[in-house]
């Protein structure tokens, strides 16, 4: 596995992808996620007037563009929206294929935030205010189009799985009712266990296995619980739980990646810092440095063998 970072470079940003760029070469990082944000990235551009920038750039520093971050709304409750952020993310996978990028990451959507697609609290399956149903029909409509044209051009749409961004991709129920409504090798799923030791979605490895073949991104950072914090504020709160980076919480990142590889992932690992104690560059630079020491040494010719998870698949466990 190689080992990447999330950011964004050029445009308003406060430095240029050249910068970026050099920043992690220095720091042992072999590949980088962009994110289709107008500045390095940005769809409209690439389509108009070409990737070579952007790839001159970093093939400079001998680094690649792992994935684009390319989250749209495409469950709306306003169709306009809904079908104006579908446009735009049919152009990021477009611009992906210019960049020879194999995969975005992206959201699955949601009128609503912080897993209230379920409705009311405590309440049985299919009550009124439960729009699970709804909205995974309505991701098989939206979702179909976009899917088509990521087969067309043989780029991989990763799904986040962050249920506080407001989206009904986030649990293993969900995963399983949106993978079955679209159906095809050209959709999938980022992994993030950070969400899940604060969920309760535990152990992660066993996630990862149950999901072998459906993982196509690995989105790394960690996450720490604090038991006094959850006794004082209750699992409504805010404080009991913090994101860290690899290496500061409370996640086994070499039983994960151990996972990762019986599933049949290996691709990148991506750390992300929403590390309030170890922020900025610092924090990204301690994150990859720490996974770095997890993976065999780059001279090693170490190669995976035997049989893994990926041969039964995600399938079987839907049984």
């Amino acid at each position: 596995m190689d080992i990447s970072f999330m950011t964004n470079a050029g445009g308003d940003n406060n430095w240029s992808l050249d910068e970026c760029a050099r920043w992690a070469k220095e720091h042992d990082f072999d590949c980088m996620r962009l994110g289709d944000t107008g500045g390095a990235i940005d769809s409209d551009k690439i389509l108009t007037e070409g990737p070579e920038e952007a790839l001159e750039t970093l093939k400079k520093y001998d680094l690649y563009l792992s994935c684009i971050t390319a989250h749209h709304n495409l469950l709306d409750d306003d169709k306009e929206k809904a079908h104006n952020e579908q446009e735009k993310l049919i152009k990021a996978i477009e611009s992906a294929s210019a960049l020879s990028c194999p995969l975005i990451i992206t959201s699955s959507g949601s009128p609503v935030r912080n897993g209230q697609f379920y409705g009311m609290f405590s309440s049985e399956p299919g009550n009124p205010s439960d729009r699970s149903d709804e909205l995974v029909e309505r991701f098989q409509v939206m979702f179909e189009p976009v899917i088509k044209v990521a087969e067309d051009k043989d780029i991989k749409v990763t799904l986040d799985v962050a249920v506080r961004m407001g989206q009904i991709g986030c649990n293993p129920e969900m995963w399983e009712k949106i993978l079955d409504a679209v159906p095809s090798d050209h959709l999938g799923l980022s992994c993030d266990p950070s969400h899940w030791l604060w969920m309760g979605i535990l152990p992660a490895e066993d996630v990862i296995r149950d999901f072998a073949g459906k993982w196509y991104f690995a989105d790394v950072k960690d996450c720490e619980i604090s038991e006094r914090m959850l006794y004082r504020q209750g699992i409504i709160g805010n404080w009991w739980w913090q994101y860290r980076v690899p290496g500061r919480g409370q996640l086994n990142w070499s039983t994960i990646i151990g996972a990762l590889w019986e599933s049949g992932y290996d691709y990148v690992l991506c750390v992300e810092n929403e590390d309030r104690g170890f922020p900025g560059l610092e924090g990204f630079a301690y994150g990859g440095k720490h996974l770095r020491g997890l993976l065999p040494p780059k001279d090693s010719g170490f190669k995976r063998e035997g049989k893994h998870w990926k041969t039964s698949g995600w399938e079987r466990n839907k049984s």
